[in-house]
């Protein structure tokens, strides 16, 4: 039997599961020979499954690049499955273990390690060679889909965030406050704003589904480090008990986020900003679209608040699009996958409610991206982001651990310390 750590909890899977896995990884193409045979597999009529989350389904922008895509691709056919983006992992969990996973799908950087330990992604790098816009994404971002420094890549870069804070202006300028560039002054500009009698808040805390990235952002943001530059998990320093404890704070002792926080996941906190429930709100360019249109010049965009602003730091996390092993199909996923990174495809999908940050170097230079504010504030964080680490672990931090720790902390179940302690042990988990 074999431990499948991809989930909420370890899948055991049969003996002949696991060997099946194997088997489909064995007869695949080898990367010395995947592009000699591209143009044999890509002539014929080959159908290419795909699964996508989008963060607002209301407007199927991946739909429509599908459409354009095989109106233009007679040689493939692609048919997507849309996701909720809370169930898209353990949906992906559950296709492993019951060996019925997509030829290719849309993926998050924190699932490469978990998955690629379990030889379910199949290495791009012999596609990557021969590949016209390889030179356009810069070597840091196809770093995000690998495992270590001499790993293969396993996940093409499609799109980019960095966490920056979006505030109400009006609500700023009723309370007479300026936006805050310190966490000192997040944390005062936060406890003025809030009046639960009124139901409003100072911040929109996300402790449900998701939650990971505003907590990992602010992690970083007050000087902590999930890895440091030995390799070592030093996510539970002296340092991170602080920054986390100073986290919680903001729930537990000053109550500048609604009663809700603690399972409130995207939805809850894009609703209750855009209603005026809450003033501030951390995320990335991703929502600006949505946000824009509710709010108009309401609206405020600054950078995330610092510990030390001398040195700045937030999170950068990376979607991007992989194949799996099991595909017999792999040319033709290529063609497909790539084609979602290219100009053509990049520009559809940055300029549509779904946007996140290019990472093709010559469209983030385009006037659209560079002369809006929110989108030059997120290319300037580019600088100073840090990306998740490339541990298995994360997968089951980002998919359960972290959640189910830090609601505990913040109902005061747990400790500071323990929290930390907890995602610590499960990033240094090797499966």
């Amino acid at each position: 039997m074999k431990a499948f750590n991809l989930g909420k909890k370890s899948i055991f899977l049969a003996t002949i599961a696991f060997s099946s896995f194997t088997l489909l990884g064995s007869i695949g193409l080898t990367q010395n020979s995947a592009f000699a045979q591209t143009k044999k597999e890509v002539s014929k009529p080959v159908t290419v499954t795909y699964w996508y989350w989008l963060d607002d389904p209301s407007q199927n922008t991946t739909q429509e690049l599908i459409n354009k895509f095989n109106a233009t691709h007679p040689g493939v056919h692609v048919v997507g499955r849309l996701i909720p983006s809370s169930n898209f992992q353990q949906t992906l969990i559950n296709a492993a273990a019951s060996g019925s996973l997509p030829d290719t799908s849309r993926f998050h950087d924190w699932w490469v390690g978990q998955f690629a330990t379990n030889k379910l992604l199949a290495p791009l790098d012999s596609y990557r060679q021969h590949w016209a816009f390889n030179k356009d994404i810069a070597q840091r971002y196809w770093n995000t889909g690998k495992t270590g420094t001499n790993s293969p890549i396993y996940m093409i870069p499609n799109e980019y965030i960095t966490f920056y804070l979006y505030y109400n202006k009006a609500m700023f300028s009723q309370a007479h406050l300026t936006p805050p560039k310190t966490f000192q002054q997040f944390q005062t500009d936060a406890i003025k704003l809030t009046n639960p009698a009124k139901h409003r808040y100072g911040f929109a805390m996300r402790g449900g589904s998701g939650g990971q990235d505003q907590w990992f952002a602010f992690m970083l943001a007050g000087g902590a480090e999930m890895v440091n530059n030995q390799g070592n998990v030093v996510i539970n320093s002296t340092k991170a008990v602080s920054i986390n404890q100073w986290y919680i704070n903001l729930f537990e002792k000053y109550k500048v986020a609604p009663p809700s926080a603690v399972t409130d996941s995207y939805a809850q906190l894009l609703a209750d900003f855009e209603n005026g429930t809450v003033a501030m709100f951390a995320h990335h360019i991703g929502s600006y679209s949505l946000l824009k249109q509710a709010l108009g010049n309401k609206l405020g965009v600054i950078p995330l608040p610092q510990s030390n602003p001398k040195h700045p730091a937030t999170l950068g996390s990376m979607n991007g699009n992989v194949i799996f092993n099991s595909s017999t199909n792999k040319a033709a996923d290529w063609t497909w996958i790539s084609w979602l990174s290219s100009p053509a495809a990049i520009n559809i999908l940055d300029r549509s409610v779904n946007a996140q940050l290019p990472v093709l170097t010559s469209v983030a230079k385009e006037p659209y991206f560079q002369n809006q504010l929110a989108w030059k504030i997120a290319i300037d964080e580019e600088s100073y982001a840090t990306d998740w680490p490339p541990l298995p672990g994360v997968g089951a931090v980002s998919g359960h651990v972290w959640q189910q720790s830090m609601d505990q902390a913040l109902l005061g179940q747990v400790s500071s310390k323990q929290m930390v302690d907890t995602i610590a042990t499960a990033l240094q988990q090797s499966n």
